[in-house]
């Protein structure tokens, strides 16, 4: 590996992983958009490619780096949390506010054809679909902003990267995105990126709580009671605000409780080393597996 290059990556290593993971989701849904032909569905490997690559050019561990995900001795509370307890919160917290706003009584008879779904649709988003983008927003990017920033600081940037990541879909008919004004959906991503470094932080930097959330929360969609296409989870101005209030509510409260330096009771919360990475100061060549 040439050292200049690798001296450079390691000082720009979130730069970097921004700007690949960023180039390679875009190319992927521009050929689409170009083609008119959906492909694989690869856009959604950008931070995972990204991240690796980059901890292999800077000389760290991808084992290491990869072992986030085997990192689940976090006791039940925090599946509870990560996988029911939150997206619920989230789901009922937003369903009173629409009826608040609105005055539409919920439909709960909507609900027993789509539970049946739930299961399948969580282990593909935590597989296949956004579950994997967490080896690169929080196994990556969160751990070196926080050895610079606070918590809720390096939360806010990946938030607002995190959402111009998905930009191209905003043109892309028919899915969730380009039915969604995109400043709400901006905001909805910060307090969801807050949620997730709390979650991530709280369990000693593990990738597979963080990828649970991240799949049952976007699961969770299918648990709002009211008319909402399920083929692209299209929804209401009304959902899309109601969430939108009561993500940053949640994120707020999390600061609030926890407070927004290090999101967590630890005492200590993951820096690069943890993620099997090399910190910017290095000079030496590190080895890599």
């Amino acid at each position: 590996m040439n050292t200049d290059l690798q001296a450079v990556a390691r000082s720009h290593q979130v730069t970097l992983f921004f700007v690949l993971a960023i180039a390679f989701t875009w190319t992927a849904h521009g050929i689409e958009i170009v083609t008119g032909r959906p492909l694989i569905p690869i856009g959604v490997l950008g931070p995972i490619l990204a991240a690796a690559l980059l901890t292999w050019v800077t000389g760290g561990s991808l084992r290491q780096w990869a072992g986030q995900v085997l990192i689940w001795r976090t006791g039940l509370r925090w599946y509870l949390i990560a996988i029911v307890g939150l997206p619920v919160v989230l789901v009922v917290s937003s369903t009173v506010l629409i009826v608040v706003l609105t005055g539409d009584p919920p439909r709960p008879e909507l609900l027993p054809e789509r539970t049946g779904l739930i299961v399948g649709y969580f282990f593909f988003q935590l597989f296949l679909q956004g579950g994997l983008e967490e080896f690169g927003w929080r196994g990556f990017a969160l751990p070196r902003l926080q050895e610079r920033y606070t918590a809720l600081v390096a939360s806010i940037v990946i938030g607002v990267v995190w959402a111009l990541w998905h930009g191209p879909l905003f043109f892309v008919p028919g899915t969730y995105y380009s039915q969604i004004p995109p400043v709400l959906y901006l905001l909805q991503t910060i307090g969801t990126s807050v949620m997730i470094t709390w979650v991530y932080n709280s369990t000693g930097g593990s990738v597979l709580l963080a990828m649970a959330f991240h799949a049952a929360n976007n699961v969770s969609m299918l648990l709002y009671p009211w008319e909402i296409d399920i083929e692209v989870i299209e929804t209401s101005l009304a959902v899309d605000v109601s969430m939108t209030i009561v993500y940053l509510a949640v994120a707020t409260l999390l600061v609030v409780v926890y407070g927004g330096a290090n999101l967590t009771n630890r005492e200590t919360i993951p820096g690069t080393e943890h993620t099997g990475g090399v910190p910017e100061n290095r000079t030496e060549t590190a080895a890599t597996d």
